[in-house]
Parts: structure tokens; sequence; C-alpha cells
């Protein structure tokens, strides 16, 4: 399913916005001049402008709203391009209670058997590269993650 222009523009404008409303919550920083609300807030608007783009442009080009047709017969990787949306999705639920480095794996893991990875890739790659990436966020660049249940077994 193709979806037009002038509808997604207006879609990734308000999860612009919804960045920005998210950077806002961000606590400062003590004695830091910029706080970490600084890149979020750079991508919320950069979301919102390209948004903005995307929606003028698809005004000017027309044409169906919606082209089901386009989207039959792609398999695996149409559901690996609503596992991405949806995910992120469920991310808003369960990334608090279940942490970065559970929710992490998750969806990696799942992500990676829509593209058909094999199921011993998955075990190997999902926790190996979402652990570095916790423990990289962190330890190195001091940026508080959730732990969720793993918080009593991970620094």
């Amino acid at each position: 399913m193709r979806i037009a222009d002038r509808l997604f523009g207006p879609l990734l404008a308000a999860f612009g916005l919804a960045v920005l409303w998210g950077a806002a919550q961000l606590p400062r920083v003590p004695g830091v001049r910029f706080g970490g609300e600084l890149m979020p807030t750079i991508y919320g608007i950069a979301l919102i402008v390209f948004g903005g783009i995307i929606f003028l442009t698809g005004l000017r080009e027309g044409g169906p709203a919606l082209d089901a047709d386009e989207w039959r017969g792609r398999g695996r990787a149409g559901l690996a391009a609503a596992w991405s949306l949806a995910g992120l999705l469920l991310g808003m639920v369960l990334f608090q209670p279940l942490g970065f480095p559970l929710f992490g794996m998750l969806f990696v893991a799942v992500m990676m058997g829509l593209m058909g990875a094999r199921p011993l890739t998955i075990l190997i790659v999902a926790p190996v590269f979402v652990l570095t990436l916790y423990l990289t966020f962190s330890g190195v660049l001091r940026v508080s993650l959730p732990a969720g249940p793993l918080g009593a077994i991970l620094p």
C-alpha cells in the first residue's frame, strides 16, 4: 500500500511535534550549556520542515491517497515496513517497563526475522547489538536509558 505524500507529510510533521514535546520533557543537565534536548529538538524541527515539504509536493502530484496494489506481493518486506511502525508504537507503551535492552532485543529480533535472518543469527546478533548500544550510551556517553528488569545485572 502506497501512502500519498499529502497524507504522509502531515504524519511526519505530527511525529516531529511529538519529538519536540518529548525533548522538552527531558531533564536539564546542571553545568552543561547544551542539554540532552538539543539533538531531539533539531530532529523534531527537521521532521516538521520535511513533513511540510513532502505534504506540499504531494498536493502537486495528486493521485490516490492510498494505493494498495503497489504493496501486493511484497511479503516479508511489507511486513518489515509495518513492523517498523508498529514496533515504534508498541515501544511507546513497553519501553519503560521492559527497558531498553529487552525492548531493543525484541524489536531487532522481530525485524531481523521479517527480513529473513536465520534464527541462530538472530539469537547472536540481537543481544550483542542491543547490549553494545546500551553499554555505549549508559557507560561511555552517560545517557540514562531505562534498564527494566535487567537493571539488577546491567551497570
